[in-house]
């Protein structure tokens, strides 16, 4: 555990990507439940995991929750596929099924049928292994199906522990099966060595990581830096069935732990980068408190125990969250193979991450620097009353009063005043001897947008539609926050003719295209009709992981 304050390090041996390490991962798992050992997961275009299976073959005969174990089909790649979401499209045509052995027949079948257009394999399988399907027959090759392998440390990873796996399953060395093999004959001696000492057998037996396992089957250790990649199985239940997945599918809401030790707090990698608290879906049969107990353990091998009430945290989805404070009792490396940081949560940028922010806020130790203006704290109380929920985030909130700052002197319009959060972000940045119009449509929250900005000489209420602002102009800056002056692209000439030469249209709440909605997939109008105005010149800034908000200037 450190103490700086910085997170963790990540260093892998070349090759070891994390995605590769997931399939591994899973192979491993599967060889420790008593399956062969071949793992799979499905990667997006920008290689993140996205979803994940493995070979249950020797497990307890099922077929539920999108996991097949015990039968025929308990293949790494179809359980993988069972994980997915969703296949989306066009998306899926960029994704990729990540598998530790050349798929056989059934899987290069399902996975020719699944819409994905990559398949990457391992180990080799001379006996069934069957990619040509994917690249050779005549209705799959249409399809364009790209075939590639993984790197040659990963082949040689994979091969020898399929190896092992076949082997303990009693399959000959001798026999037409694992004589098929014969042309990586340095790889089989070395899985009868491994097979023949009980290597890999002592490794399951006291459930050792994945990193230990990878030192053995390549005769030399792999390079593994902060604890992010020495991977834990997951434990047996005590009657030998499958591991209970988690969380299921009827989870009842979401929890996550704060751990602080030290004056550190505890966070968890995401997939596609970056930082979280630990957290996930709750389970019918357990309390929030449980499940994130529960999360700590899977995701970042953390012990805690539950030391006091919930936080109500709001995620930039809209989606809540109950926060427990927990004390850490001890640290093992994440069952779920998870990077792990010890971060300072009182020190910029952490202090301003969503979840963190709001942490620190309901235990009142907010840094000075981040408080909230006081008519913010008003405009947000006023919209909980009201049961308006479409108030600008605090990211955009931050951005409108540095661009207010920008601007001494200025006229600033506001179109959409909601209970006045956006008009105090953009006041607590204007100078003495600017001024701000805004205009609101529904007539309670725009006596809640007046009683905010009370008292307030350079601030104006209208009650009525937003084009009534827009007489007052021109203007040096336009915070467009209602819908129709944001999506009706008939009005963006409007808003244009409204600004003075050099002045700045800000336009909050668009999606990143990782989070567009489907209906955008083919493109969005909005975001067309702005880059393509003749006098504008326009940028997207991501004030978070889920929003983006574009910045429009008039051409001088």
């Amino acid at each position: 555990m450190r103490g700086s304050g910085q997170p963790l390090a990540v260093s892998v041996q070349p090759g070891f990507s994390v995605a590769w390490l997931a399939a591994l991962h899973q192979a491993w798992t599967a060889y420790v439940l008593g399956s062969y050992a071949i793992g799979a997961v499905v990667v997006d275009a920008g290689g993140r995991v996205i979803a994940r299976g493995r070979n249950r073959l020797g497990e307890v005969r099922r077929a539920a929750g999108g996991v097949i174990g015990g039968h025929d089909l308990a293949h790494a790649e179809i359980n993988a596929l069972l994980d997915l979401e969703g296949v989306p499209r066009p998306e899926v045509y960029g994704w990729t099924v990540l598998t530790t052995v050349q798929p056989c027949p059934q899987c290069a079948g399902a996975i020719a049928m699944s819409s994905i257009r990559g398949v990457a394999y391992a180990a080799p399988d001379p006996w069934a292994g069957c990619t040509r399907l994917l690249t050779d027959d005549p209705y799959v090759s249409r399809k364009g199906i790209r075939v590639e392998r993984a790197p040659e440390v990963v082949q040689r990873a994979a091969l020898r522990l399929a190896l092992v796996s076949f082997l303990r399953e009693g399959h000959d060395r001798l026999g037409p099966f694992l004589t098929h093999f014969d042309k990586y004959a340095e790889d089989v001696q070395f899985a009868l060595r491994l097979h023949d000492g009980g290597t890999l057998a002592a490794l399951r037996g006291r459930g050792a990581p994945l990193v230990e396992a990878l030192a053995a089957l390549l005769g030399k250790p792999v390079e593994v830096e902060g604890g992010c990649w020495p991977l834990e199985p997951e434990p047996l239940e005590p009657d030998g069935a499958a591991p209970k997945l988690s969380p299921s599918p009827n989870r009842t809401g979401r929890a996550c732990v704060y751990v602080e030790h030290g004056g550190q707090v505890l966070m968890t990698g995401l997939e596609w980068g970056g930082w979280t608290l630990p957290g996930g879906g709750i389970d019918p049969e357990e309390t929030g408190a449980e499940a994130a107990v529960r999360e700590a353990w899977e995701e970042c091998g953390a012990r805690v125990e539950v030391t006091g009430e919930a936080v109500t945290l709001r995620g930039s989805s809209g989606a809540d969250s109950l926060c427990y404070p927990a004390r850490l009792l001890s640290l093992s490396p994440s069952p779920e193979g998870r990077p792990v940081a010890w971060i300072n949560p009182r020190a910029l940028p952490w202090a301003n991450d969503i979840q963190l922010r709001q942490v620190l806020a309901a235990r009142g130790e907010t840094p000075p620097g981040l408080a909230l203006p006081g008519r913010v704290q008003v405009a947000l109380g006023a919209a909980g009353r009201l049961g308006f929920d479409r108030t600008s985030s605090l990211e955009t909130g931050q951005l409108l009063r540095s661009l207010a700052a920008t601007r001494p002197g200025g006229m600033f319009a506001e179109l959409g005043s909601g209970t006045g959060a956006g008009a105090a972000w953009l006041l607590a940045g204007m100078n003495a001897s600017s001024r701000l119009i805004t205009a609101e449509l529904d007539a309670a929250r725009a006596d809640a947008a007046r009683a905010v900005l009370a008292g307030d000489g350079r601030a104006t209420v209208l009650a009525g539609d937003w084009r009534r602002a827009l007489a007052s102009g021109p203007f040096d800056l336009i915070f467009s926050d209602c819908a129709p002056a944001k999506r009706e692209t008939a009005s963006l000439d409007l808003l244009v003719g409204a600004l003075k030469p050099g002045g700045v249209l800000v336009l909050d709440n668009f999606s990143p295209p990782a989070r567009l909605p489907e209906a955008l997939y083919a493109g969005d109008p909005e975001r067309e009709a702005l880059w393509a105005h003749p006098n504008l010149l326009c940028s997207e800034v991501e004030v978070s992981r889920t929003e983006r908000v574009i910045l429009a200037v008039r051409r001088a």
